[in-house]
């Protein structure tokens, strides 16, 4: 056996015999492919898992094991029938089998109870049957085709699923069942992702590669090693080039930060005791850490690009064999909040991690890249409020066109969220969640914005106030992820334009101001923001059914677009279970637009507030601050002022303590580095601060 040592497999035993517990939830994980007859496609009919969405609600339907034919939306009640729902179902079997075929072997490495045994060598045998057969099908994007599966991607997860388990199983087998396996599936397998594979940066190709490097060491194949490992696209190669500098993956998103993770680990588990182990690597201790910097309040993690809604707690079982060959407080501290209140009863816990965690609290601190750099930003304040700032760069088929948006809770509530996306089969996924206009940022032309860097221009800490500046300019050179994409933007409506968003952040509330300038005088330029909850009083204005036909405008209803004063302040509250968020703008002849849209899922809604402007200069100015409805005792905004000039804008608060802020922001300046300057006012003392 490869995985494990001797002496490994010895305290695994050890640890079952005394801790019959943590292999409870395993032994029911598998109850059911284990007692039912084996359930195998005979034909490569395994179809896409994103079409088993409900195309109304957004959500997964039911998976029954036991009914291929009748596919039930949990949230409507709809009952769908025929493709592509029944082809998916069959890859949902195929998906429960292979999972469960993994889970008895580890339950037969820990128990050695032959029954574990029997069923999954039937399931890798029955599978050996057919699959050379199977006919290679699927025209799912970006993805090449599979054989059992629609994609090259959850072939490359079925093979490497069933070589664990041949590792695991090998000394329960017979040999006629091991030359079959080998002969039938494995091997035939690696060669179909040799011949699909792609060359480029992505998850996908992480994937592949460690399952054809998991068959080369299994059967001693130095083809396959030297391909997998250390090739051009390989394991090291995605290691070192897939990791930005800021050292998140380059897709951008925590779901496919831990999913390129997660393959990365499971070659490293199978390959620990070999020489071709790179468990070492700088850069996985330093994607690991990274997630510490982003906890929300609640010991979550943001929705950032293409990352679903759900319980994601199984993504970080991966800190158990991080841990344990990395050690770390920032790695520890999240295994301590994952188990505050789980048991640590998973496979991961048990079988990869070490005995016992000690205790740890490192303090949670704001986050930022060094200037000049792409990234987040990350602010923290009184009553869990948290501010991410996302001034990244493009991360290819898995990003959302939304440089310069900010994502803002506080006082246990989600204000005004990143929401993510749904399943990719889902209409929703492409029409709705990926594009500018559901994001809280600006769009030109009502589509969606280019590829671009963003760039953080200033961060600095004075007296209490954090002032954050970022900057996207579609007029600076920019390179393309060196993988593979589908254009779903407008180079034309960006091609001139400089964007600045500047923040300025305080424990209770933040004032913003968000300047456009280059776009076309013909188009419109929408600041954008939605907000969970009621809106409490709506602006007076015009109703509308619809703001516009192109996504995702056109998933908003209950429109109402009216114009803005000349000058002045107005306000709109949002009431969400006993917080109110309050928006302050700057009012100067634009537009306002009001509606209501999809939260995620999409049965729930969102407010949706934006400000419309033309010309080829625009500057929107806020303060937005949040206040619990039971304690009247916290400080709140009670009124704002703002004054614009040529080259300034001050923006004035006057708090509920009877203390005054004027912050004072730089306009349309050509200079790299641009000043702030705050002033506190209270009837005992009065001052100035510079950031300079």
């Amino acid at each position: 056996m490869l995985q494990f040592t001797e002496g490994e497999i010895s305290h695994i035993k050890k640890k079952a015999r005394t801790f019959p517990k943590a292999l409870e939830q395993l032994k029911k994980d598998v109850q059911e492919v284990l007692e039912q007859p084996v359930l195998v496609p005979k034909t490569g009919i395994g179809n896409w898992y994103h079409y088993y969405f409900c195309p109304d609600c957004s959500v997964k339907l039911v998976f029954d094991r036991n009914d291929g034919s009748r596919h039930k939306c949990p949230s409507c009640g709809r009952v769908f029938e025929g493709e592509p729902y029944d082809s998916s179902w069959w890859w949902l079997v195929s998906m429960e089998n292979y999972a469960a075929v993994c889970q008895m072997g580890l339950l037969y490495l820990a128990t050695g109870e032959q029954n574990y045994a029997r069923r999954a060598i039937a399931i890798m045998t029955e599978y050996a049957r057919y699959y050379r057969d199977y006919e290679v099908h699927g025209d799912i994007p970006y993805n090449g085709p599979g054989k059992v599966a629609a994609q090259t991607l959850d072939e490359a997860n079925f093979l490497r699923s069933f070589a664990i388990a041949y590792d695991l199983l090998e000394g329960a087998m017979t040999r006629e069942q091991k030359d079959g396996v080998r002969d039938g599936m494995l091997l035939p397998g690696a060669e179909f992702l040799r011949k699909h594979r792609h060359r480029q940066i992505h998850n996908h190709e992480v994937i592949i590669n460690s399952a054809i490097g998991i068959i080369g060491l299994l059967f001693d194949r130095e083809d396959y090693i030297r391909e997998a490992v250390y090739g051009e696209y390989g394991i090291l190669y995605q290691l070192e080039h897939g990791m930005l500098p800021d050292h998140m993956w380059f897709e951008g998103s925590f779901g496919y930060h831990f999913y390129a993770l997660a393959s990365f680990f499971t070659f490293e588990k199978f390959a620990l005791h070999t020489k071709h182990s790179h468990i070492s690597h700088p850069n996985y201790r330093a994607m690991m850490e990274l997630p510490f910097c982003y906890l929300e309040p609640g010991f979550s993690l943001p929705m950032l690009n293409d990352t679903s809604s759900g319980d994601h707690t199984s993504d970080l079982w991966i800190y158990e064999f991080a841990y344990r060959e990395m050690g770390g407080e920032k790695l520890l501290y999240i295994l301590n909040q994952l188990y505050r209140k789980k048991e640590r009863n998973n496979p991961e816990a048990f079988f990869y991690g070490v005995d016992e965690l000690p205790e740890c609290a490192p303090a949670l601190g704001d986050y930022h890249v060094p200037e000049g750099e792409f990234g987040c930003s990350i602010l923290r304040g009184k009553g869990g409020r948290y501010l991410l700032f996302k001034h990244d760069a493009y991360g290819g088929e898995h990003d959302h066109y939304d440089r310069l948006s900010i994502s803002y809770q506080a006082l246990g509530r989600r204000i005004a969220p990143d929401l993510g996306t749904t399943g990719y089969g889902a209409l929703l996924h492409y029409d709705y969640y990926k594009n500018t206009g559901s994001h809280n940022t600006v769009m030109i032309g009502e589509e969606n914005q280019a590829p671009v860097s963003g760039r953080l221009t200033r961060y600095e800490v004075r007296d209490g106030v954090t002032y954050v500046e970022a900057q996207a300019d579609w007029g600076a050179p920019y390179q393309m992820p060196d993988s593979f994409t589908i254009v779903a933007w407008s180079e034309e409506n960006y091609k001139n334009v400089k964007m600045e968003r500047k923040i300025a952040w305080t424990q209770e509330y933040f004032a913003e101001v968000f300047i456009v300038r280059g776009a076309d005088k013909e188009l419109p330029v929408d600041w954008i923001m939605h907000f969970s909850g009621e809106m409490q009083e709506r602006p007076e204005g015009e109703e509308r059914e619809a703001l516009s036909q192109k996504k995702p405008y056109k998933y908003l209803h209950g429109v109402r677009r009216g114009r803005l004063p000349e000058n002045g302040t107005y306000r709109i509250d949002y009431e969400d279970e006993g917080v109110t968020t309050s928006v302050y703008g700057m009012a100067q002849g634009q537009e306002l637009v009001t509606a209501k849209g999809p939260d995620n899922p999409s049965v729930s809604e969102l407010s949706y507030l934006i400000e419309r402007r033309f010309g080829g200069e625009a500057v929107f100015a806020h303060v937005i601050a949040s206040r619990a409805a039971d304690d009247p005792g916290e400080a709140s905004v009670l009124e704002v002022a703002f004054e614009k000039g040529e080259r300034e804008l001050r923006v004035k608060v006057r708090d509920q303590s009877g203390g005054n802020r004027e912050f004072c922001f730089r306009l349309f300046t050509r200079e790299t580095s641009t000043m702030i300057s705050v002033t506190n006012f209270t009837p005992a003392q009065a001052g100035r601060q510079e950031f300079v």
